[in-house]
């Protein structure tokens, strides 16, 4: 029996092995460690000759999701490069596959490094969509199945996509030759986290000390606001996020990106004791009966018209909606899902002020994203 346990524990140990040996986190480097203070799937090494990026796997962060070569295109590949994937720096010619990056990349001063993009119909930024309909950015289609042929005669640089887990691949993209750059910003749990990879991205179109100064002064405002709300001594209001959707509320967990930012505005989030840190489907009752008593309500809404307190008649009950304190985004009049990954700072504001209403007039005045609801 002791032999056989013996086995099984060595044969699980070789597998392991097998499954994280290529892309296993490298615990020695040749060259300057660059610091990241919040991001936790990213470490970079200033080497002789080139950068060398290591980017964690969020699924499982014993292994590696990809090792990058930066190496300057004016420039010979160093003999001394490590294994990994070489990507010629700054990017010239850009494949974005997703519409945070290609409004990150304008304002890195970068748009004219952008040759194609897919999700035409998701994105807000005006620039984006007037150099698209011009023809000097190309219209790749869904990011799910874009067009291989437009891509091969664009020909760029690299390709700049959002990874998912147990995805297989990236089916036709993986044939053509072309650096494949796993943006799994949006796996960080931190909000400061995920907007410091601006700093890789300013590595990638050759802004770095562009992306510095941005996100210099994002944790600056971040860091302010986080404290201003630590002083305040009134009670912290309860609060219920989101809404109801064919029976299922999908709430963020205690250990989300969301709550994390719910906590530092200084709201004491109604799922916050929760372990999940996505989204995940709660019965409506289950959040019916909890969210009842809440001060305050968030709704993220995705439709073209504004939400109404005659739309949510079904919650007259609800203490927030009594007491007029429903807040809504509408994100198809906002840019809200393309800044606040690299500018948290803002969705923080606005919920410092939803939060503290009470030292502003008319709130409506004072946020960006959100708006107290009308009747």
């Amino acid at each position: 029996m002791k032999k056989n346990t013996a086995f099984l524990i060595l044969v699980s140990f070789i597998l392991l092995l097998a499954g994280c040996h290529r892309n296993k986190i490298s615990e020695t480097h040749e060259g300057k460690e660059i610091r990241f203070d919040y991001a936790k799937l990213i470490r970079v090494w200033e080497c002789d000759g080139f950068k060398k990026m290591e980017i964690r796997n969020p699924w499982d962060t014993t292994c590696l999701l990809q090792t990058y070569l930066l190496v300057d295109k004016t420039k010979e590949i160093p003999a001394n490069c490590p294994g990994g994937v070489v990507v010629r720096v700054p990017l010239e010619k850009s494949a974005v596959f997703t519409t945070v990056h290609c409004s990150l990349i304008e304002e890195l001063g970068a748009v004219g490094s952008i040759s194609g993009i897919c999700e035409l119909e998701y994105i807000t930024n005006p620039n984006i969509i007037s150099l698209t309909q011009s023809g000097k950015i190309v219209d790749f289609g869904s990011s799910m199945s874009p067009d291989i042929e437009k891509i091969i005669t664009v020909s760029p640089d690299a390709i700049l996509l959002s990874p998912f887990n147990n995805s297989g691949g990236h089916g036709g993209l993986d044939k053509l030759g072309i650096p494949i750059v796993e943006c799994a910003d949006y796996m960080e749990s931190d909000p400061l986290g995920r907007a410091e990879w601006i700093k890789l991205y300013g590595m990638l179109f050759g802004k770095e000390s562009e992306a510095d100064s941005i996100f210099s002064k994002v944790t600056e405002t971040y860091t302010q606001i986080e404290k201003e709300a630590q002083q305040e001594t009134g009670s912290h209001p309860s609060l219920l996020y989101g809404l109801d959707n064919g029976g299922s509320w999908f709430i963020p967990g205690g250990k989300s990106y969301m709550a994390k930012m719910f906590a530092s505005a200084g709201a004491n989030y109604i799922f916050g004791e929760t372990t999940h840190s996505g989204a995940e489907p709660f019965a409506f009752e289950t959040v019916y009966d909890k969210g009842c008593n809440a001060d305050i309500w968030l709704i993220l809404g995705t439709e073209v018209a504004d939400k109404t307190y005659k739309d949510l008649q079904r919650f007259s009950n609800f203490k927030s909606y009594k007491e007029k304190r429903v807040y809504a985004c509408n994100t198809t009049k906002t840019s809200f899902f393309d800044e606040i990954p690299f500018h948290p700072e803002r969705l923080l504001k606005d919920l410092y002020v939803i939060f503290h209403s009470e030292k502003y007039g008319d709130v409506n005045e004072y946020l960006h994203y959100y708006r107290k609801l009308a009747e």
